[in-house]
C-alpha cells in the first residue's frame, strides 16, 4: 500500500497544478501578474533529498513527460527539465534531511532555475515575446512567492511521508 502513496500524491498535485489552480489564479489576477504553480518541482526536490538521485530523476522523467503530453505542444521540455532537477537536487546527506531551511531553499532554487530554463528556451525558439523585465516582475517573483510558500507548508509533511515510505521499503526488503 505504501508503494502507491507517493505516486498517488504526485498525480494529485499534477492534476491540481494543471486544472483547478489555473482556474482560481486566472480569475483573480488575469491581467496583472502570472503566477505559475510549480508544486511538482518542489515535490521532486523533496523526493530527491529523501529517496535519492534515481528516484528523483525517475519521478521527474515520468511526470515531466506526462506534463508535456497533457499540457504543452513541445514534447521533452518539461521531461528533461524535471528529470534534471530531480537528479541534480537529490542531495541525500543526513544533515540536509534535518534542515528545513536548506530543503526549502533548494526547492526555491529549483523553481528559480526551471523558470529561467523555460523562459530561455522559449526565447530561443521564439515562442515568447516577453522581455526579461516583464518576465522577472510579472512572472518570476509571483511564481517564486507562491512556490516558496508551498515549500514551507510541505516540508514537514513531506519529511514524515518520505520517512514512512523509506521505512516501509526497508520493511519489504527484509
Amino acid at each position: 500500500m505504501s508503494r502507491f502513496i507517493l505516486p498517488g500524491l504526485m498525480f494529485f498535485i499534477f492534476i491540481l497544478e494543471g486544472t483547478l489552480f489555473q482556474l482560481v489564479i486566472t480569475e483573480r489576477f488575469a491581467s496583472e501578474i502570472m503566477i505559475v504553480p510549480r508544486f511538482l518541482i518542489v515535490m521532486l526536490v523533496f523526493i530527491g533529498i529523501y529517496l535519492g538521485r534515481w528516484s528523483g530523476a525517475l519521478y521527474g522523467l515520468i511526470f515531466g513527460l506526462l506534463f508535456d503530453v497533457v499540457y504543452t505542444d513541445l514534447i521533452g521540455v518539461y521531461m528533461f527539465g524535471f528529470a534534471l532537477l530531480g537528479y541534480g537536487f537529490a542531495l541525500t546527506y543526513k544533515w540536509l534531511q534535518y534542515s528545513n531551511l536548506t530543503q526549502v531553499t533548494l526547492a526555491f532554487l529549483a523553481v528559480f532555475l526551471f523558470e529561467y530554463y523555460q523562459y530561455g528556451l522559449l526565447q530561443i525558439i521564439g515562442l515568447t515575446e516577453m522581455d526579461h523585465t516583464m518576465f522577472f516582475q510579472h512572472r518570476l517573483l509571483p511564481t517564486l512567492a507562491l512556490n516558496g510558500a508551498f515549500a514551507i507548508l510541505m516540508v514537514l509533511p513531506m519529511r514524515k511521508l518520505l520517512q514512512y515510505v523509506l521505512k516501509m521499503a526497508r520493511f519489504r526488503e527484509k
